[in-house]
């Protein structure tokens, strides 16, 4: 399973198979709301699924018992719910009865994220002392392994080793953050890790919680945040953050993150914090580097071209340029020239595009 080679539905064959006879349910649930969020199974009818996924689900009796429970642990009816109680229950009642003999049943957490969970359960007579023993130490061991499968798949949709953010995202220039719509941080790269601790940052963050460092900020960010994960368009969308008396501004860049076409599993609904969003972050005093030798070697540049276009792409004019290196405007003008000539741009908006990314490239 952790592989992606196994599936929820071989797992629940080879359970059913072991207990002829019986249910087999794997209900994911949201604890705060008592939904339904995944549910599958073997041994029930089409009918009694949509029962129990719109209606029942929300009136488990065992469902809250459980909730105060650790994961991994086997644990029968009568050690939630006296069995008065649960026999007396509309889910008992109105939806478990009309199944079958299933009067008892054994059930494990195998996942708790937040206010959901995910249970696995087996249901059988409850004269049957035997299925009792054996459905103990089945999901006694399966919980344990299943609970480690999810852990490790888990880590594989945004791995902190070697994976596609270590050796991509971890190696871009620039501050990268990866959060969820209640701007939870779930991906940063070092550069948005370094940022994020800086005091005098534009970030305040010490709880996983992404926020900007400025209350009326905040909540631009998070209105940001919250319709670039909305919006069913991909745009890409931008914010300035600045910080009172401070000269330096940041662009947060924001565009929703695609996480590929993993294979999808019952427990990813319990782990799935929905749409992730990227924030890329550039300060407005950062500034690009343009090796002398690359644009030597890429377009045979002069040491002079080569200084006038880095002072370019870093946001200077030519007439600053001119001040600094006190150079007729005229001088620089020309060099300009053999710029876009050497470089095959025709404008200078399109030599500091090209530059740009150049820049973003190398460093």
């Amino acid at each position: 399973m952790a592989l992606g080679r196994t599936t929820w539905d071989g797992i629940l064959d080879i359970l059913s198979g072991s207990f002829p006879g019986s249910l087999v349910l794997v209900s994911g649930d949201d604890l705060a709301s008592r939904r339904n969020i995944v549910f599958a199974q073997r041994g029930l009818q089409p009918s009694a699924v949509g029962a129990y996924v719109t209606t029942f689900a929300a009136l488990n009796p065992w469902l809250e018992a459980i909730s105060d429970r650790p994961p991994f642990q086997v644990y029968h009816d009568d050690q939630l719910v006296p069995p008065g109680t649960s026999a007396g229950s509309d889910y008992v009642g109105r939806w478990l009865n009309k199944q079958g003999d299933f009067g008892a049943g054994t059930r494990v957490v195998i996942l708790r994220e937040g206010t959901r969970q995910l249970t696995l359960e087996i249901r059988y007579p409850a004269a049957d002392t035997a299925a009792r023993e054996r459905a103990a130490a089945v999901l006694g061991e399966a919980g344990y392994h299943l609970g480690r499968a999810i852990e490790i798949s888990a880590r594989s949709r945004f791995p902190a080793g070697k994976g596609y953010l270590d050796s991509v995202v971890e190696d871009l220039p620039f501050t990268v953050f990866f959060v969820d719509q209640a701007m939870r941080i779930h991906y940063s790269n070092f550069h948005a890790e370094s940022l994020r601790r800086h005091n005098n940052g534009p970030f305040s963050s010490s709880d996983g919680i992404l926020r900007a460092g400025d209350g009326h900020t905040d909540e631009m960010l998070r209105e940001l945040v919250q319709r670039t994960a909305a919006s069913k368009r991909t745009p890409t969308s931008v914010l300035q953050i600045s910080r009172p008396g401070v000269d330096e501004r940041y662009f947060a860049i924001a565009r929703v993150a695609s996480r590929g076409n993993q294979h999808y599993q019952l427990h990813d609904a319990i782990l799935d914090p929905g749409p992730l969003v990227m924030l890329v972050v550039h300060g407005s005093f950062e500034v690009s580097s343009l090796p002398m030798d690359l644009l030597w070697r890429a377009f045979g540049l002069t040491e002079s071209e080569a200084r006038l276009a880095e002072a370019l792409v870093n946001g200077a004019t030519l007439a600053d340029f001119a001040r600094e290196r006190e150079v007729a405007k005229q001088t620089l003008r020309n060099q300009l020239v053999g710029v876009m000539r050497k470089t095959g741009t025709r404008r200078q908006s399109e030599l500091v595009s090209l530059l740009t990314r150049l820049a973003l490239t190398c460093l």
